[in-house]
Parts: structure tokens; C-alpha cells; sequence
């Protein structure tokens, strides 16, 4: 029998190479939607955001009413986006984690964009913050709760719900609050 080396931090936090990250898609059934903006947040504020043409694209009645809205229409070609993030995230070196609230869905669309579930410039399993929130005595869906953000003293007004930007960096700054607060 092989044995298992056991990869374990002393840190509370296994690393702090984390990339937040959100999609908006153009079709809440992942057979039929289609990625229309990706946002990436990185630790150090650093952001990288993309969209893409869904202009002959089916549209899910609550995607054009909850996300066309807040986009920009500056739209970026496939080709192009995958060479802005593998810039934006970094061609060597150890690759980062990609977190996201809730990963099943912008996973999905992650893998798509690179056609390839290891062959992108990020770890290849992803962090689900929904997943910490359960291990740290949260409901999972806290995150749609005003008084939490209260609680962590973050001002949400300047985000705009459905935009993938300003769901990542709320992310960020909500797992930089909840970890400056653990430790």
C-alpha cells in the first residue's frame, strides 16, 4: 500500500495565494448557459475583469434582468481573455487557489473557458467559501444577509449584486475581514 504524504500548514489559513473569483452566465441551467463576465480579485486588490459577447445568446429571463444590467458591453474575444488572465494570474511559479462563494457554477464555467480541467494557470481544485462558512458555524447563505456584513463592518452599497467584479471583490474583502478576525 502507498502511503500519503500529508501536505498540512502550521498556519490557520493553509495559503494565502488566493485569487476571488465570479462568473455571470446566460443561463442558470449549466447545459444550456454560456459565460458572459468573469472577475478575478487577488489578495492584493490587484483585478483583472472580462466579458463576453452575449448578444446572440439565449438569455435566461432572470440573467437579463439581474446581470445584463450591470454590464459594461466592453467585450473581449476568448483567445484574448485566456492570454489577459494567464498574464493577469501569472505564467510560473506555484499557482494560486481560485476562490469563489459558491464554486460549482463559476468552476463549470472556468473549466470551459480553458477546455481543460488542469491545463490553467490556477490550482486545479478550487476553494468553495460556502464550504467555509458551513465549517465555521455560518449558514451557507449568510452571505445574502445585511446583518452579516454589519457584523464585519463592510459597506455593501458599493456593490452591485450580479456583476461578477463586485461580487469577487466583496468576497475578498469579506474573507479578509472574517480572517483578520480568527486570528
Amino acid at each position: 500500500m502507498k502511503k500519503i504524504k500529508i501536505k498540512k500548514s502550521n498556519k490557520k489559513f493553509f495559503s494565502n495565494n488566493i485569487i476571488f473569483f465570479d462568473t455571470e452566465f446566460s443561463n442558470i441551467d449549466i447545459e444550456k448557459g454560456e459565460l458572459i463576465s468573469l472577475a478575478l480579485v487577488k489578495m492584493t486588490g490587484e483585478e483583472l475583469y472580462l466579458e463576453f459577447d452575449y448578444k446572440k445568446k439565449e438569455l435566461h429571463p432572470w440573467v437579463k434582468e439581474n446581470v445584463i444590467p450591470y454590464l459594461s458591453g466592453h467585450t473581449t474575444k476568448k483567445k484574448d481573455a485566456l492570454n489577459q488572465i494567464w498574464d493577469f494570474v501569472g505564467r510560473e511559479g506555484e499557482k494560486p487557489y481560485l476562490m469563489a462563494y459558491v464554486n460549482q457554477f463559476d468552476s463549470i464555467y472556468w473549466y470551459r473557458l480553458f477546455a481543460d480541467p488542469k491545463n490553467h494557470p490556477a490550482f486545479w481544485i478550487p476553494i468553495d467559501f460556502a464550504s467555509i462558512l458551513f465549517s465555521l458555524g455560518y449558514d451557507p447563505e449568510v452571505m445574502r444577509d445585511k446583518e452579516f456584513f454589519k457584523e464585519l463592518k463592510i459597506d455593501t452599497k458599493k456593490y452591485n449584486k450580479h456583476n461578477a467584479l463586485d461580487d469577487a471583490k466583496l468576497l475578498a474583502e469579506t474573507f479578509k475581514k472574517m480572517k483578520a478576525l480568527s486570528l
